[in-house]
């Protein structure tokens, strides 16, 4: 599968995921949860059909996710963190409040929408990792 075409590139390389590259690893990982969780927040209808609480769904994910990427990344995003929830839910207001800025041809509110997203996601972004040893092997076994 891709993920573990994935992880094998990591493995065979072990520079890939030391030094400064740790940083690359902690926003790609940001960026991904970050846009899951936005993504989710647009469909609150979808979500409704089938029962599901976003909020839930979205930590049941970043949590199955987070035990996948223990086998390959030398950190995890501490998803458990008090700043983690809030800024979230921060990145998910300024992605809302920026589409309907856009909607409505808002240019100002565009601006101050995307400014506070970014700083939303620097704040995701500073949430401090979790630091952890990488498995010699890796497995790829299913976290769910």
């Amino acid at each position: 599968s891709h993920g573990e075409a994935f992880a094998l590139l990591m493995k065979s390389d072990p520079k890939l995921t030391r030094g400064i590259n740790v940083w690359w690893i902690k926003f790609f990982l940001t960026a991904v949860y970050a846009t899951m969780y936005i993504r989710d927040h647009q469909r609150p209808a979808f979500h409704a059909a089938l029962g599901v609480d976003p909020d839930w769904y979205a930590h049941e994910v970043f949590t199955k996710t987070s035990k996948l990427t223990k086998q390959i990344f030398p950190i995890t995003l501490d998803i458990e963190h008090p700043r983690w929830k809030k800024g979230l839910a921060s990145i998910q207001k300024a992605n809302a409040d920026l589409v309907d800025a856009k909607a409505e041809g808002k240019k100002l509110a565009k601006i101050t929408s995307s400014i506070r997203a970014g700083l939303a996601f620097v704040m995701l972004f500073t949430v401090p990792s979790k630091k952890h040893s990488v498995p010699l092997v890796t497995s790829m076994k299913p976290a769910y």
